[in-house]
């Protein structure tokens, strides 16, 4: 068995060679040397050294030689684990020590390198910003988790289209055109419509040192930002806008005091109750402003204690409820009884309830009605209040809390609103750990919603 493997290992044709010459050389001795022996000896002579010398073949090349083709073909396909067992000093056994010499600095080199694409991998997919990978022709080799976010897409459908397909931004094309044409980095704002309109920093930068050239984009979403530049823009503006009317309205009747003098009483009088009503408002104005910067930076001081809800009532109706009966409105209070105690400054409570129902005072016609209700909702009081006035027109609402907006200015303005007072109140809300909701029908009246916890808020 062990000479028939010997033979299927060396081969049919090279061990025919073998006797052949054998067969030749053991003839020249017959011819010339030994005239004694006769060809069947030699062949019987000769046999057992082929076979021995098969057989050696065999053992110390072939079978040797089979086991490194095995195991290179495994390594091959990824099984660096493989090792070759052959320990002999020739040189099969150096090539084998080689051969596993090589798997094992190769199966460090992998680990190494994926060891550095899984921490890539990390940091890309940690990152705030939108990462994109580019080719040469602007389709999409790689993009972060950031990118799906941000955009609301998924990866694996749009990997390998073209990046203006993503984006759908008409000022994308020439940037990524310019990059290519200079092969410099290049940063642009650019508007990207869908699924909702948002402005961002795209910064692209050329692939050094890649074969399929490309870029890299890199995204960051400042629509917020650019939200936050414009409404401190019309904060100024209003500003300016709302200290200029007083102001202009107390220089004007001084300048007229002292030009005409004092001779007419009633006129100095009437001159005189004006400067003292812009004068008021004037500092009615810079208060709530210097209130509102203390709360959003929080340097108020929050007296938290335990609020009983029936207390910022009765502070509420000392303040508003002469104004609800001179424009004669109905004004009702619905409190179930027992109602459990807030956590929070109780001044800055019933400020809550002072703007929000002095405002439904103000945009509720004489003979209409103001609601202020209460209930517990889970681990929340929800305090609402409610009236049949003129109504918010639906694209206001979302933009009623800010600085200074006014649903009708010159109305507003009329009625001695700041612009102010809804700000404060979102503020001094969510500084408890509560929300405030808003909900209106233009010519039905308004409804809105506080919702403060139960339980003392965390506090920073």
């Amino acid at each position: 068995m062990n000479i028939w493997r010997a033979f299927q290992g060396i081969g049919w044709r090279p061990v025919a060679s073998y006797f052949f010459m054998l067969l030749i050389f053991f003839a020249i001795l017959k011819l010339y040397a030994v005239e004694k022996v006769s060809i069947v000896g030699a062949i019987a002579v000769a046999l057992p050294f082929a076979v021995s010398l098969a057989w050696v073949l065999y053992r110390r090349v072939i079978k040797p030689l089979n086991v490194i083709i095995t195991a290179s073909r495994e390594m091959a396909q990824g099984n660096l684990d493989r090792q070759i067992n052959i320990f002999t000093r020739d040189e099969i056994g150096d090539l084998a020590r080689s051969i596993n010499d090589m798997a094992a600095r190769l199966r460090v080199t992998i680990e190494e390198i994926t060891e550095e694409k899984n921490r890539a991998q990390a940091i890309l997919n940690s990152m705030a910003d939108g990462v994109i990978a580019l080719d040469r022709e602007g389709r999409i080799i790689m993009m972060n988790p950031a990118v799906e976010a941000m955009l609301g897409i998924n990866r694996a459908e749009y990997t390998g289209k073209n990046i203006t397909e993503v984006l759908c931004s008409f000022d994308l094309h020439p940037v990524m055109q310019m990059v290519q044409d200079s092969n410099k980095p290049l940063s642009r704002e650019i508007n990207i419509p869908s699924p909702e309109p948002r402005i961002f920093m795209l910064r692209a930068t050329p692939l050094d040192g890649s074969s399929q050239g490309g870029a890299v984009v890199l995204l960051r979403d400042i629509t917020e930002r650019k939200r936050m530049e414009q409404m401190r823009s019309e904060f100024v503006a209003n500003v300016s806008h709302e200290l200029r009317t007083p102001l202009t309205s107390i220089q004007g009747f001084v300048e007229t005091l002292l030009e005409s003098g004092t001779e007419d009483p009633k006129m100095t009088r009437y001159f005189l109750e004006i400067i003292a009503k812009e004068t008021r408002r004037l500092s009615k104005l810079v208060n709530e402003l210097l209130d509102l910067s203390r709360i959003e930076e929080r340097r108020m001081v929050h007296r938290w204690q335990r609020v009983e809800i029936d207390t910022l009532v009765d502070r509420m109706l000392t303040i508003c409820g002469t104004r609800a009966e001179d424009k004669e409105i109905d004004f009702r209070v619905n409190l179930p009884p027992r109602l459990p105690p807030l956590y929070g400054d109780p001044d800055m409570l019933a400020q809550v309830l002072i703007n929000l129902v002095d405002n439904a005072i103000k945009f509720t016609p004489p003979g209409g009605s103001v609601s202020l209700s209460a209930s517990v909702e889970g681990d929340e009081v929800r305090l609402d209040v409610s009236d049949t006035g003129v109504g918010i027109p639906a694209e206001n609402l979302p933009r009623i809390f800010e600085r200074f907006y006014r649903v009708e200015k010159a109305r507003s303005r009329e009625r001695g609103g700041t612009g102010l007072g809804l700000a404060i109140v979102k503020h001094i809300v969510k500084g408890h750990g509560g929300r405030v909701e808003v909900k209106s029908t233009v010519g039905k009246g308004t409804v809105f919603s506080v919702f403060l916890p139960l339980s003392p808020p965390a506090r920073s």
